[in-house]
């Protein structure tokens, strides 16, 4: 960020400034000492009430999205955040909070909130009307340490100090504690079993929560890291939020599986307790027992009647024959290499519960009674290393085909899967600059790439074909159930300074937790494309770098952000408009996916 002037408003019409990069926001009223202290917000009104004492702002919440906005100041006053701990850079529209060790930045236009250095996702960002910035009042309270509750009838939002049920105190910045109820339950990278498991807890074990999604908790790890837990398998012990306060009847509700796009579905009890089995087996398999289901199953759904393996030659071939109708989803483990299958529709009926496959790329088959409401039957392939796979559905949904096979060296990049993700669009339109907006840019180029993916003979998967807006969570909630074996997220960037320039590519950084071997993948992979990138383009090098982005951090598979250029560069901003500047950009993403691809099959 370039350094400008430190300035302090000392009443509404003088401001001094010193040296530094922020604004200091100040105003009548002063800083509500006291610590932590109750505060009402009613929407429409411009008093508010600190403690029953009755408060004025100069402007008055708002409903937006369905969330409640508090003009900047006010609120994170109320909140007792002291005057000098308000900064404000005009440049960036950058927001900074500091309060009691916690640290909040928050930009206008952008729904990632950064809690002492960790980014977090918001379903809203925060916004400037008639000249004066607001904030929304959900997430800025509970993460310095407030909780929430939302009042229809009055119209009111109430904020009172996180106080856990045991006596304790919350740390700010958190929604208080869970209780691990099981033993050797996975913590994931994500919130859905698809995601990877990067740890185990055992009965006990307290974790602080971080947020919270639908059936997911995120927790803090004893040992550091962040992951996320099934929330069948803890306990509350304080009081997490409610994660909405959506006023509008029948309007989405933050939080909600459809608005957010949680990746995995909903998890059944016993989806993620593993009871000292291997994490990405039979869940609730344990060792003197049967797998669930498989016994007793009268008057119940259709079964799987057939489940057949064959060898032709380096080829596996699976067949999988039902009573009734069944849709499937197929994902990949590793550490150690597993295919995944479920069935939707249909129960395990009588095929046995495991056998000894033995091909050039199949070990062995486990198969469980994965879910009840629905049914759904999973198959776990344990592999030999990575491997391919085709798959399809007859027409009626009986009978699923697939084969498991390696690739030949020369056609790498035939049946994969590849997810590539055209930064912004919609109402979001991205970095801006030189009269281009980020989100028509990063389109054309996502296009091109999964057209010449497709050439080749790779299945790409566009997490947007046009200019509309998809959630966060959404892109990679897509890219994690189409079994995508890489993750490709196209990006324009910015500086406030107009003389940077170059291109750089991401990968998540250590904060965001997940699974050792998927970072070390994806740092391969960024390799490649940085490197054919830097070549074809000729832009200067700002090599690989890490960030805790969400669609890195939400992930299952290898994933990388790709920043092309700058868009605020009067000669980069030149090129990002040229066809060829297009084309080259899309050939040197493919070629370092084929270069990754390429040592990864040998």
């Amino acid at each position: 960020m370039k350094k400008g002037k430190l300035c302090r408003v000392l009443s509404l019409g003088a401001v001094t400034c010193l040296t530094a990069g922020f604004l200091l926001l100040s105003g009548p009223g002063g800083s509500l000492a006291g610590g932590l202290q109750e505060v009402v917000f009613k929407v429409g009104e411009k008093n508010y009430y600190v403690n029953e004492k009755t408060l004025t702002m100069d402007a008055s919440p708002f409903i937006a999205q369905g969330r409640t906005y508090v003009p900047l100041r006010y609120l994170a006053l109320a909140l007792n955040v002291a005057e000098k701990d308000i900064l404000w850079d005009k440049n960036t529209k950058t927001v900074l909070l500091t309060k009691d060790g916690v640290e909040l930045r928050l930009t206008v236009g952008s729904r990632t909130i950064t809690v002492n250095g960790q980014a977090k996702d918001m379903d809203v960002a925060p916004v400037i009307r008639d000249g004066r910035s607001y904030l929304p009042a959900r997430h800025v309270a509970e993460a310095l340490g407030y909780r929430v509750e939302w009042n229809q009838q009055n119209r009111t939002v109430l904020l009172q100090p996180a106080v856990p049920t045991g006596g304790g105190t919350t740390k700010p910045g958190t929604l208080g504690q869970v209780v691990v109820q099981g033993d050797l339950v996975n913590v994931r990278s994500g919130p859905g079993l698809q995601h990877t498991v990067v740890t185990q807890v055992n009965r006990g074990d307290r974790l602080t929560v971080l947020g919270k999604v639908p059936d997911w908790y995120q927790v803090q790890l004893p040992g550091g890291g962040t992951g996320w837990i099934v929330a069948w398998y803890v306990r509350e012990e304080g009081q997490v939020a409610d994660p909405g306060d959506d006023p509008i009847p029948g309007g989405p509700v933050p939080g909600d599986e459809n608005s957010r796009g949680v990746p995995g579905g909903r998890p059944q009890p016993g989806d993620d307790g593993n009871q000292g089995q291997d994490p990405g087996g039979i869940p609730g398999q344990q060792p003197q027992d049967p797998l669930p289901g498989n016994e007793g199953e009268q008057n119940q759904g259709p079964a799987v009647t057939r489940l057949d393996v064959t060898v032709a030659g380096k080829v596996t071939r699976v067949t999988v024959a039902a009573e009734g109708a069944m849709s499937y989803n197929v994902f990949k483990l590793t550490s150690p290499d597993r295919l995944v299958v479920d069935l939707t529709g249909v129960r395990p009926g009588n095929v046995p519960p495991e056998m000894s496959v033995n091909t050039e790329t199949v070990n062995r088959l486990r198969v469980g009674w994965f879910s009840r409401s629905p049914d759904v039957t999973r198959l776990v392939f344990d592999l030999t290393g990575p491997v391919r796979y085709r798959a399809s559905l007859s027409a009626d949904g009986r009978t699923l085909e697939m084969q498991i096979y390696i690739p030949d060296p020369g056609d790498v990049l035939r049946d994969v899967v590849i997810a590539i993700d055209p930064g912004h669009g919609g109402p979001d339109p991205g970095a801006v600059g030189n009269g281009l907006k980020e989100k028509d840019i990063t389109l054309r180029m996502a296009q091109r790439v999964a057209g010449l993916l497709s050439a080749k003979g790779a299945r790409p998967l566009l997490t947007r074909n046009a200019d509309y807006e998809v959630g966060l969570y959404e892109r990679t909630d897509m890219a994690n159930r189409a079994g995508a074996e890489i993750f490709v997220s196209i990006h324009i960037n910015a500086n406030i300074n107009p003389a940077v320039q170059g291109t750089a590519t991401y990968i998540l950084s250590p904060a965001g937790g997940g699974d050792p071997s998927r970072r070390e993948e994806s740092r391969k992979l960024a390799s490649y494309i940085q490197a054919r990138l830097v070549q074809r383009l000729g832009l200067e090098n700002d090599g690989v770098l890490e960030a805790n982005f969400a669609v890195l951090r939400t992930s299952a598979m290898p994933a990388v952000l790709v920043e092309v250029a700058y868009i605020t560069n009067p000669q980069e901003a030149a090129l990002l408009i040229q066809d060829w500047f297009v084309e080259e950009t899309a050939q040197g993403i493919v070629q370092g996916i084929m270069d990754y691809l390429s040592e990864r099959w040998g």
